[in-house]
């Protein structure tokens, strides 16, 4: 249960706004498992044609292929049918194709205009230097906001790079997750610096047309979207947690919540005294498993602790859930009840609201800056649906060996941008 949550790169100074899920850690989990079997003709196709690039069957299959296991598990235990589950599907497909398109577009957009942005904004800098100060030659100043842009770009670059490093749970975990997807670390790099440079570019173009909101438009959201603004009730489940570290790795971890699990659901042990004997997790082991909403002074721990919490919220109150999957190991959790909702003061909240229509406002614009940009180049959409074969009801489907557990809005290779 890797914690996948979309990372949201604010233009502060020069990062676009883009949101991407960072890769999971685990070769099992939806991010970090191969997409599925198709021939080798589908998956070097081309999904769409944009001016001089392309956008190939396999980078939509990145991003695409994640709500793929997911509506397939849905659809497995019943929870939505699978005509719904296909028509999640197309519009999935939809969603990655138009985000691919776009990241291509503004790339080569970036690349065109590259010399051309910098120097008018030389000219302009020119012209506004005070006749008394010591004045710098046009080449001078376009070499300045060369080097500032270079700068920039770098710092998104690092920025973004440390980010997926982090949330992967190391280096090793994210080489062994591009690995599994046939990506090189090389590879993997040259598009995130591909990213960076286009975020610089779209920030320079889009920065002075996106304003931030205002207090009164912070609070008038505030007022009229009660509905927003609380905190879902406390969680109290019990838990049982299965070390990676403490038990010689991934696969004895894994077939040891497997064991127990089955011994729970066989009747051979209640849940209480499975983890009193066999947790890893001292606290919950002492406590017979017994987890509370609650601050953890490990901030590891509170971590997988929370992802718990969010998954045991879709789970029926008093059923084993499925085998949970962290960084840290494996875990079993029964949801035992969930508190009503909390409001949430306004004073809590208010930057999160002001971040939300900034990014709204920036997204517009993007979006309006989007629809300029492509009259002047030809963008062709070859795959508009999703392979057939792929189709909930299909043999893919009905034979995929699901994860064992999987917490994603949105998985991709960082730069795939959902939104």
């Amino acid at each position: 249960m890797i914690h996948a949550i979309p990372v949201r790169i604010r233009p502060a100074a020069v990062a676009l706004a883009a949101a991407f899920i960072l890769l999971s850690a685990s070769p099992e989990s939806p991010a970090g498992t191969r997409t599925p079997s198709l021939s080798g003709d589908v998956v070097m196709a081309y999904a769409a044609e944009v001016g001089a690039g392309r956008v190939r069957v396999d980078q939509v299959l990145e991003l695409w292929t994640p709500i793929w296991y997911e509506t397939v598990l849905k659809v497995r235990t019943g929870k939505i049918d699978p005509v719904e589950g296909d028509d999640k599907l197309r519009e999935e497909w939809r969603r990655a194709v138009i985000a691919l398109v776009k990241d291509e577009l503004f790339f080569q957009e970036a690349e065109r205009e590259h010399n051309s942005i910098i120097n008018a904004f030389a000219d302009r800098l020119y012209r506004m230097q005070a006749q008394e100060s010591y004045q710098r030659t046009r080449a001078q100043l376009a070499e300045k906001i060369r080097n500032d842009w270079n700068l920039f770009m770098d710092r998104d670059f690092r920025g973004l790079t440390n980010e997926v490093v982090k949330r992967s749970g190391g280096m090793v975990k994210l080489q062994k997750v591009l690995e599994g997807r046939g990506v090189s670390y090389q590879d993997w790099q040259t598009r995130l610096r591909k990213k960076a440079f286009t975020n610089t570019y779209l920030n320079m173009i889009i920065k002075p047309r996106a304003p931030d909101p205002g207090p009164k438009k912070v609070q008038a959201y505030y007022a009229g979207n009660p509905g927003e603004f609380s905190r879902p009730g406390l969680v109290r489940f019990s838990h049982i947690f299965f070390s990676t570290a403490l038990r010689g790795g991934e696969d004895a971890a894994r077939e040891a919540a497997a064991d127990v699990w089955g011994m729970i659901v066989d009747g051979e042990a209640d849940f209480a005294a499975a983890a009193s004997r066999f947790s890893d997790d001292p606290p919950s082991r002492e406590r017979g498993g017994m987890e509370t909403e609650y601050e953890a002074q490990d901030p590891e721990r509170e971590a997988w602790l929370a992802d718990i919490r969010i998954a045991l919220r879709e789970e029926t109150p008093g059923e084993l859930a499925p085998i949970l999957e962290s960084p840290f190991g494996f875990h079993l959790a029964i949801l035992h009840d969930i508190g009503p909702d909390r409001k949430i003061p306004f004073q809590e909240v208010r930057r999160d609201i002001e971040k939300k229509l900034a990014d709204e406002i920036w997204e517009a614009e993007v979006d309006k800056y989007f629809h300029v940009v492509r009259r002047n180049t030809a963008i062709r959409v070859n795959m508009p649906e999703f392979p057939s074969s792929l189709s909930c009801s299909g043999e893919a489907a009905t034979n995929a060996v699901l994860p064992s557990y999987f917490k994603v809005d949105r998985s991709a290779l960082p730069g795939m941008d959902m939104k």
